[in-house]
Formats: C-alpha cells, sequence, structure tokens
C-alpha cells in the first residue's frame, strides 16, 4: 500500500492503518496488509465491467438494434444487483442485530446452499467460465498482430501462442492490491480507445442514420446477448474484491458508481461506433478503422487492454482454487510464491488458457457456448436462488419476486443462448 500513498487523502491513509490493524474474526489472526483502499477497489469493479467487450459491443447494438440498447440497461441492472447480492450472501445477521463475515468465497457460499454439492458445483463452473474468458485475450492479441502485420506469413494460432508468453507474469500476482494497477491501465486503456473511436466516429457524422436502430436481427441476436452479458460479469470476482477492501461497507456504493459510469460510457460508444460504420460493423470495431498505422496503434493499445484484463479472471482463479479446500490442495497453498509447486500450479492454468486459444476451431461459438450455460449460472441464477434460500425467513415478497423474476430471465437466456450457440457450433464443424 505504501506506493500508493503519495495519491491519498489524509482520511484514506487513516482508514488504511485502520485495514493493517484488522483481524479476521474466526482465525484471530492478522488479516493480510495489502489490503486494498476504496481507490483501488474501484478500479478493480470497473475492471469487471470494462475491457475488450466494449470493443464488441457495436457490433450486439448491429445485431440488435433498439433491443440490444434495451437488454444492456436490463443487464447492467441485474447484474449490479446480483453482484451486491452475492456479498450479502457472505454475511450473517445474528439475534442481536450485529452483521458478520461468515463466508469468504462463492463457493462458500454454494456450501452454504447445498452443503458440500453447491460449492463444488460453483467452483467447477467458476473455473470453467474464467479459463474461457481468460483464453479470449490471447486469442484476441493473437488475432490483432496477424491483421497488424498481414503480410508476415504467420497464422493466427502461432501469433495466440507467441502472444501467450506475454502472459506468463500473472505467476506472480501476489494480492488484489497489485491487481488493482493492471485495473487502472486496463480502464485507461479502454478509455483511449474509446475516445479515439469516438472521434473518429464523430467526424463520420455525415453517415449517420438513426433509423439503422430499428434493425432487429432474430438468428444473430442471441450472439449479440452474448456480448452483452459477457461485458458484465463481475459476480465471480465480487467476493474476492470486497474481502480485500479496508472498507467493505462502501461496497454498495461503489458498485452502483461503477455500474453507472461503465454503462454510460458503453452505450455512448456502442451507439456512436454502430451508426458510424453501419451496415458494415465489425465484431470488433478497432477494425472497422482506417488500415494503415492508425489502426496499429489503436490495435497494440488493444492488445495492451488484453493483457492488462487478463490479470483479474486469471488471479481469481488462483484464488478460489487456493481457498477451495479441496483434499488436494494443502492449506496455506499459495501464500508463498516463489515456491515450485505454486509456480507450476499457476502456470498450469495460464498453459491452458493459452491453448484453448490456440487450438480449438471456432473457439467464439464454444466460448459463447460455454457462457450460455456457465457464465448466465455465475451471473442471474446462482446469485438469487442462493439469496432465496440463505436469507428465506427475512425476504420481504417484492425481495422474493426479484429474484424469481432474475432467475426466470436466466433460465431463459441459458437455454435459448445453449441452443442457438450449440446451432451455431455443430453447423461449424459441418
Amino acid at each position: 500500500m505504501e506506493q500508493t500513498s503519495t495519491i491519498l487523502t489524509s482520511e484514506e491513509a487513516d482508514s488504511i492503518h485502520v485495514c493493517k490493524e484488522y483481524r479476521d474474526a474466526d482465525e484471530n489472526k492478522p488479516v493480510e496488509e495489502n489490503l486494498t483502499s476504496t481507490f483501488e477497489s474501484f478500479w478493480n469493479i470497473c475492471n469487471t465491467i470494462q475491457g475488450l467487450p466494449i470493443l464488441a459491443i457495436p457490433f450486439a447494438i448491429r445485431n440488435g438494434g433498439y433491443v440490444s440498447l434495451l437488454t444492456l440497461l436490463v443487464i447492467a441492472g441485474a447484474s449490479n444487483y446480483t453482484g451486491q447480492v452475492i456479498v450479502k450472501c457472505l454475511y450473517e445477521t445474528s439475534n442481536g442485530g450485529k452483521t458478520k463475515r461468515v463466508r469468504n468465497s462463492y463457493v462458500d457460499i454454494g456450501n452454504a446452499f447445498w452443503f458440500k454439492h453447491g460449492g463444488h458445483m460453483v467452483l467447477i463452473t467458476q473455473v470453467l467460465q474464467l479459463l474461457f474468458v481468460a483464453a479470449v485475450y490471447p486469442l484476441l492479441v493473437g488475432r490483432m498482430v496477424w491483421k497488424s502485420f498481414p503480410s508476415l506469413p504467420i497464422p493466427v494460432p502461432v501469433w495466440t501462442a507467441i502472444s501467450g508468453i506475454a502472459f506468463l507474469p500473472n505467476i506472480f500476482i501476489k494480492n488484489l492490491s497489485q491487481v488493482a494497477w493492471t485495473s487502472i491501465v486496463t480502464v485507461v486503456a479502454a478509455k483511449i480507445i474509446f475516445v479515439t473511436v469516438f472521434c473518429y466516429s464523430m467526424s463520420q457524422i455525415h453517415r449517420w442514420r438513426g433509423a439503422s436502430l430499428e434493425h432487429f436481427d432474430f438468428e444473430t441476436f442471441p450472439a449479440a446477448l452474448g456480448i452483452l452479458v459477457a461485458s458484465y460479469l463481475s459476480q465471480p470476482f465480487v467476493p474476492v474484491i470486497e474481502g480485500s477492501m479496508c472498507e467493505k461497507n462502501k461496497f454498495n456504493i461503489l458498485m452502483n458508481f461503477s455500474y453507472t459510469l461503465m454503462t454510460i460510457l458503453n452505450v455512448v460508444i456502442g451507439i456512436i461506433a454502430y451508426i458510424s460504420f453501419y451496415p458494415n460493423t465489425a465484431e470488433v470495431i478497432t477494425n472497422n478503422l482506417p488500415e494503415g498505422a492508425f489502426r496499429r496503434i489503436v490495435n497494440i493499445m488493444a492488445a495492451l487492454l488484453a493483457f492488462t484484463s487478463f490479470t483479474l479472471p486469471m488471479f481469481t482463479i488462483f484464488d478460489v482454487v487456493q481457498h477451495s479446500n479441496l483434499s488436494f490442495i494443502p492449506k496455506g497453498f499459495g501464500e508463498k510464491i516463489w515456491s515450485v509447486e505454486v509456480i507450476s500450479f499457476r502456470l498450469f492454468f495460464i498453459f491452458v488458457s493459452v491453448l484453448l486459444a490456440s487450438i480449438v476451431p471456432n473457439f467464439s461459438y464454444l466460448l459463447a457456448f460455454v457462457g450460455s450455460l456457465a457464465g448466465i449460472s455465475l451471473e442471474f441464477i446462482f446469485p438469487p436462488l442462493f439469496h432465496l434460500k440463505i436469507y428465506f425467513h427475512s425476504l420481504k415478497w417484492y425481495q422474493m419476486l426479484v429474484d424469481i423474476i432474475i432467475i426466470s430471465l436466466g433460465l431463459t437466456v441459458s437455454v435459448t443462448g445453449a441452443i442457438f450457440s450449440g446451432r451455431s457450433l455443430i453447423d461449424s464443424y459441418g
């Protein structure tokens, strides 16, 4: 935390001092000193929302028009709610009215819902989804490098594998305080790309046609839906982020502020970029920029965005597996980074993510299929379901109704997305 002291107020410095004295009520031992400040936590939450998916939102609007915009707002609101619900389920209220954190992870919440089996269900779902999400970044880097240097006779899978080497330093990430600094780079890089695309789109104002937002493609909309859902998948990360915060009471405020700010930016870039390049809006909007040095520079920035975006999902995999209480994971595993076992363990997950990106044909369809099952479950099905079970006796009727509505929507989207993406996956091999 010493590295951030120069930009913190005296009040924040005092809160950090308090955090260093904070003790775990269950184990009566000091918690790691490198807890995150409110400033760092804000960037980490933004990182779960912002990232490379912002570059695909114009493409999502191309396939759904006004329906995609409305869907984006619904997903943002529901995701913000379920993220806060997940954190709420980490706590229990005693008879005296005192709230105490009795769980440390999404897996612990799963165990509270369904003893032992629920935790395994959540762990498998989390690791599967996060591995596929992490694999997107080396894949996109490989594609962007390939497009930037088309004269070199190197295929995309080879570029992807080569780019995977640059992701190896993630092995040595110790805590979310360090992740916060990659999150800052992630959000800043996203904003630079946002401003670049926005300014270029403004130069194309003569091409704007508001009527194009009325376009809706029933067959491709599920793919657009998958992009929008992936843009707000913060649920696997929030237990780790909130658990690392010095001032946990500010979590809900940070969630509301982060989601509102990022959603406004997503809507603005989605609409303006879409109507600027319609009907040829590319899957990654930077590929609509003029060819040459300009596009190459922006794609390099997008590659940087991919490198920094990779850190949070991969660190979350490390964290949830290391603290999963699996029989083959020794207690205290991961506390010392510089050991053969820990480095090998982390290297394995990074290797698998890069391998998936490099060798799996039609990866985007497979990602959409996995996301329809695992991603939707983590984002819209598990949180309200667990909330209903854990807080059943204290929930108001309207709170139960909200949970039931979100579960129903989640199931509908999951089944529909799995059918359409599964069909596309099968057709691609046919």
